[in-house]
């Protein structure tokens, strides 16, 4: 018979049981990816190594200021997963998350120090040890045990029930992070995804951008400032679609982007209104090319050109609630006469055919004599 160290004790039954359940928990928490399984595990364990029917692990919900009872063994159907209980001090679970301790209640039906959930005494429980379930910014829980027999849990069983909430603790913050690195990784193939599709709808519209410019009786320079100034605004909307990583865009964001310049000396010559709404990012490049354009030959010609010129731009939205769509409105003030041009330059054309055509809508340009009028009828998705 091998000799015992001086001092030590055979290694009884129960603490055997306990430190198995550890064990055997630690690979079990290693290989699972699905936090309900490890939950339910964790409780069959702990159920096991302290031969008590009943466990249960209660998810802290702070903006609902309760518990739920998010896994557990032995229970009556329907309360795994779906019974609550109160977070408040006056809660043996409560009092833990609180405290950070241990709370032992050997005989509830003697407790004066707390609210006996009725979930426990429909269930016969005679004894109750809640130990919290710690995470890295905020608990996650609280780890209960609950006896049917009045029992006196002694210190080597609320020592094993601290390491094994602390190593459940590990257990489910691995998995948060891993959830947590899947979840980017799938927004990163995504992000990756929508890039590749908008370089190539803005290359192609700076394909045509390019080609569409006219170059008739005009010098290498203003080739080049119309050229650019149309492919800065196409950059701005954007960039303003981009900011958000989705595929919508801000109407009220754009407008104030691509007219900025026009406002600066007084906000009142652009009065921008409208709903808060949300466009498509293919929708929002051609507004901002259509609002360039728009303000660029107001600025040279119409409204902009006089001191006391102003524009209104306003959109609504009209139709039901499965087929709404967007009404954009341009109008100038207090200009010079409007003539209707001899010949349609690209401007022209990007105004009242591209721009409606790429917006899925219908856009119609009206040189009306006391300013120019501009509306669109774009779907909203």
């Amino acid at each position: 018979m091998a000799a015992l160290c001086a001092g030590s004790l055979p290694v009884s039954y129960d603490l055997r049981a306990q430190r198995t359940a550890l064990a055997d928990f630690s690979l079990f928490a290693f290989q699972c990816s699905d936090l309900d399984t490890l939950l339910t595990r964790a409780a069959a364990l702990v159920s096991e190594a302290l031969e008590v029917d009943l466990v249960k692990v209660l998810e802290h919900r702070p903006e609902r200021q309760d518990f739920l009872l998010r896994a557990g063994v032995n229970w009556a159907p329907g309360v795994v997963g779906h019974a609550t209980l109160p977070d408040h001090e006056e809660s043996p679970a409560g009092y833990a998350l609180l405290t950070g301790k241990p709370v032992v209640s050997r005989n509830i039906a003697a407790e004066d120090r707390f609210q006996i959930n009725d979930l426990l005494l429909r269930h016969g429980v005679r004894s109750v040890v809640n130990v919290i379930i710690a995470g890295e910014e905020q608990p996650f829980g609280v780890l209960e045990v609950d006896a049917q027999h009045e029992r006196d849990f002694d210190e080597d069983e609320i020592a094993f029930l601290r390491t094994y909430a602390n190593l459940l603790a590990m257990a489910v913050e691995r998995m948060r992070r891993h959830d947590e690195l899947e979840l980017r990784a799938r927004e990163q193939t995504l992000l990756a995804r929508e890039l590749g599709h908008r370089v190539k709808n803005v290359l192609s519209l700076v394909q045509a951008l390019a080609s569409q410019t006219s170059v008739e009786n005009r010098s290498a320079q203003d080739y080049r400032s119309a050229f650019l100034g149309r492919l800065q605004a196409l950059s701005k909307a954007e960039s303003l679609i981009f900011d958000v990583r989705a595929d919508a865009a801000d109407p009220r964001r754009i407008a104030e982007d691509i007219l900025a310049p026009h406002r600066s000396s007084r906000s009142q010559t652009i009065v921008i209104k409208g709903p808060d709404v949300r466009m498509s990012a293919r929708q929002g490049r051609m507004f901002g090319l259509a609002l360039h354009e728009l303000a660029t030959n107001a600025a040279k010609h119409g409204a902009l050109t006089v001191k006391e010129g102003h524009v209104e731009l306003d959109w609504s939205i009209q139709g039901d609630a499965d087929q709404p769509r967007l009404i954009v409105r341009w109008q100038e003030f207090g200009g010079p006469e409007v003539r209707r041009p001899d010949r349609s330059g690209f401007g022209s054309l990007l105004l009242q055919r591209v721009v409606g055509r790429e917006m899925d809508g219908e856009a119609e340009l009206d040189y009306h004599p006391d300013g120019v009028i501009y509306q669109l009828r774009v779907p909203l998705k």
